[in-house]
C-alpha cells in the first residue's frame, strides 16, 4: 500500500472522511437517521466533509470538531478489544478499562498529526475530485454489519474497495474497523501489539502507547 493509500486508511479510520477522498455527490444528508449501516456510514462522512469545508473555524476547533465525531461514531471499546485479540481476555478488568481510553487517545492523535499535514484547501480539492460509491451490505447476525463501498481517485487507474465493519451499539451503528484494499486497519496494530504482549506483557505495551502518544502531542 503506498503512501497516498495509507494516508487514506489511516483518515478513513478516524475522521470516516477518506482524508478527502470521498464525493459530496454520493454522501448522504446529515439530516437523514441512519436507519442501516450504510446510512450511517454516509451520514459520518458528510459530518466529517462539513467541518473540512469550514473555512471560518482554526485548526484547533477543527480538532475538536472531528475528535468529536470520532467518538461519537466509532467504538473504540470494540476496536481496542480487537486490537489486543485473544490477549483481551487475559487482561484484568482494570487493565482494560485502562487499555481503552488509552488506545481511544493514540488512535486519535496518530490520525489527527497526519491529517494536519494535509492543508485545507488541498484536502477540500480532493473531495470534489475524487468519488466514493457504497455497493452493498451485508449482516452478520442482528448486530454486526460490513459495509461494501469503491472509492475512485483521480490519479488512480482502478477503484480502491474500502469495507466499513459496524456493531449496532443499542441502536446506533459505529464503526470498528475499516479494511482498505482488503487490508484490515486495526489487524495491523493487532499484529504489532500482539509481538510486544507475546514478548514483553501488558506494561510493556502500555508504556510503549504512552510513549508514542506524548511523542505526538508535541510535535
Amino acid at each position: 500500500m503506498n503512501l497516498k493509500l495509507r494516508t487514506v486508511a489511516l483518515g478513513a479510520l478516524i475522521l470516516a472522511a477518506f482524508t478527502g477522498v470521498a464525493s459530496a455527490q454520493a454522501v448522504a444528508q446529515a439530516s437523514v437517521p441512519p436507519a442501516d449501516a450504510t446510512a450511517s456510514v454516509k451520514s459520518i462522512i458528510d459530518q466529517s466533509i462539513v467541518v473540512f469545508k469550514d473555512q471560518q473555524i482554526s485548526a484547533g476547533e477543527r480538532e475538536q470538531k472531528l475528535r468529536a465525531i470520532a467518538e461519537s461514531h466509532f467504538d473504540f471499546a470494540e476496536m481496542s478489544r480487537s486490537a489486543i485479540g485473544y490477549h483481551w481476555k487475559t487482561l484484568t478488568p482494570a487493565q482494560q478499562s485502562e487499555f481503552v481510553p488509552l488506545f481511544t487517545t493514540f488512535i486519535e492523535d496518530a490520525y489527527l498529526s497526519r491529517i494536519e499535514s494535509y492543508s485545507v484547501e488541498k484536502i477540500n480539492q480532493q473531495i470534489k475530485s475524487s468519488m466514493i460509491q457504497f455497493t452493498k451490505q451485508t449482516s452478520d447476525g442482528p448486530d454486526y454489519a460490513e459495509v461494501y463501498s469503491t472509492v475512485v481517485l483521480q490519479d488512480q487507474k482502478d477503484p480502491i474497495p474500502v469495507n466499513y465493519m459496524m456493531r449496532l451499539d443499542v441502536n446506533e451503528w459505529k464503526i470498528y474497523d475499516i479494511t482498505i484494499d482488503a487490508i484490515s486497519v486495526i489487524a495491523n496494530y493487532r499484529n504489532q501489539f500482539n509481538r510486544v504482549l507475546n514478548t514483553d506483557g501488558y506494561d510493556k505495551l502500555v508504556s510503549l502507547i504512552r510513549q508514542k502518544t506524548a511523542g505526538l502531542q508535541t510535535n
